[in-house]
């Protein structure tokens, strides 16, 4: 390489840890053209690394790990999440580049994606099958002291998760992948069947297998999904880019391109455009960091008609359409949603697909009616809640009291009268300058947001 290229080159130094150290140093060049010798001094910004990677850890782990690109690992997060953080690794400063959420948030991202305990428990009995039928493939019966019979005996999903979560948890807590710690833990004589397993068939050592489970077509989320059940739901979970921006092989941008974000939405129907408006902006109000696996029917874009009986409608037209996305089908939780619910009583619903109804909450147990004989309070679930009265005690609430049920027609296929709650555009009044005031000022009594929260949680979690 000339003089040139020498100087205008980028150095790159590879070094066996993998490390991401920033630093400056004095570089001396000596030049002999064969008449003069020359002597030059620059200062060069030196970038020590091994590879061009992003991973996500918890505590002391990178869990998983993609290189030269970031794979799905935006998945769990948000653009919102991103952090630049100054760090002293090694004695030297460096700026780590990252994005960062919570156990807690990343349970409720995966559950919402289908990404499963049920479903972990079912690639595990599907990779138990491929371990007993390849046996000698992974294992040597003599010195990993275990068999096929072993294997069919003690070995469950039970033993399995409890052996995933005792490991995951100490290699956050105690290991780096360069220690000898986990052969040393192999062979221990105490061990399980299933700790065996989990630590013979990390991926470390078979990229086939994660945690003790050959994951094959399925994907890594899932059976990270019941690791992190380890863990306190506020531990951080930080998905460190830095080698892969500043790598010097272009693999990503400082902020990586919005298309990253994008996950498979799941599709809400609604009764009316007003159900859906709340749920949305409470949603982005309670869990903004949700907002981004879920869409919704526009009525007025597509003009199309609102009611149970026309949800009803979409759901068969999705159905039969072969609409890959998930669906919930949610219905308010009355008398009327409760009649378009036994529509779908002799109809295979596909597995991307849920019907539901608004859920029961406590506050209607005991509520205000009208008519259609007497004036009294009862549980009114399941017979006279829309959409209002789940929007919180303080905008239901009028001269002290709450605004009562007016029932009305009588539905003869369910033998129950349906009701609706009186006032209802004031109550949409008080409810939008109560978003307005909480997008200002925060939440300030999250009692009044209590039934709200409930019903998001049920669309969170409606395929669990």
């Amino acid at each position: 390489m000339g003089l040139k290229g020498i100087l205008w080159g980028r150095f790159v130094l590879k070094i066996k840890e993998f490390l991401t150290i920033m630093t400056n140093f004095a570089l001396c060049l000596y030049w002999d053209d064969g008449r003069r010798r020359y002597r030059i001094r620059c200062k060069y910004e030196v970038v020590l690394m091994t590879d061009s990677s992003a991973g996500i850890s918890i505590g002391l782990y990178d869990f998983i790990v993609y290189y030269e690109s970031f794979g799905d690992l935006l998945e769990i997060f948000s653009p919102d999440d991103r952090r630049i953080r100054e760090q002293i690794k090694y004695g030297r400063s460096c700026t780590q580049y990252a994005y960062v959420t919570t156990v807690e948030r990343a349970k409720k991202c995966l559950d919402c994606m289908g990404y499963t305990i049920e479903a972990a428990n079912e690639v595990f009995e599907i990779s138990k099958q491929q371990i007993i039928d390849h046996f000698e493939s992974y294992f040597i019966e003599e010195s990993d002291d275990l068999n096929r019979e072993m294997l069919k005996r003690e070995y469950s999903f039970h033993q399995w998760r409890k052996a995933a979560e005792r490991y995951a948890l100490k290699l956050a807590q105690e290991y780096s992948m360069s220690d000898d710690s986990l052969s040393e833990e192999y062979r221990r004589k105490d061990l399980s069947v299933a700790e065996k397993i989990v630590l013979k068939l990390l991926d470390l050592t078979n990229p086939n297998f994660y945690f003790g489970i050959y994951h094959g077509s399925s994907s890594r989320w899932t059976i990270f999904r019941v690791l992190i059940d380890a863990f306190e739901s506020n531990q951080e979970i930080i998905l460190d880019y830095t080698k892969l921006y500043r790598g010097g092989y272009g693999w990503c941008r400082e902020e990586p391109e919005h298309s990253g974000f994008v996950v498979p939405k799941t599709i809400i129907l609604t009764e009316g455009s007003y159900d859906s408006e709340v749920i949305l902006k409470s949603m982005q109000l309670l869990y903004p960091y949700m907002t981004k696996y879920y869409s919704f029917l526009n009525f007025s874009a597509s003009n199309v008609q609102g009611g149970a009986s026309f949800t009803t409608h979409y759901v068969k037209a999705f159905i039969g359409a072969g609409i890959q996305n998930r669906v919930i089908a949610l219905y308010d939780n009355d008398t009327a949603g409760r009649v378009e619910l036994e529509c779908f009583k002799n109809i295979k619903l596909p597995e991307n697909f849920r019907v539901m109804t608004l859920p029961d909450i406590s506050l209607a147990e005991n509520y205000p009616t009208v008519g259609p004989t007497k004036d009294e309070s009862i549980d009114i679930n399941g017979k006279a809640c829309s959409i209002e009265l789940y929007l919180g005690r303080d905008v239901l609430t009028e001269q002290n009291r709450l605004i009562p049920i007016m029932w009305k027609g009588y539905k003869e296929q369910i033998k129950a009268y349906q009701g609706e709650i009186k006032n209802k555009s004031e109550i949409q009044k008080k409810f939008k300058q109560k978003l307005k005031d909480a997008a200002k000022n925060g939440i300030q009594s999250p009692i009044y947001w209590a039934e709200i929260d409930i019903l998001l949680n049920s669309l969170f979690y409606a395929f669990t």
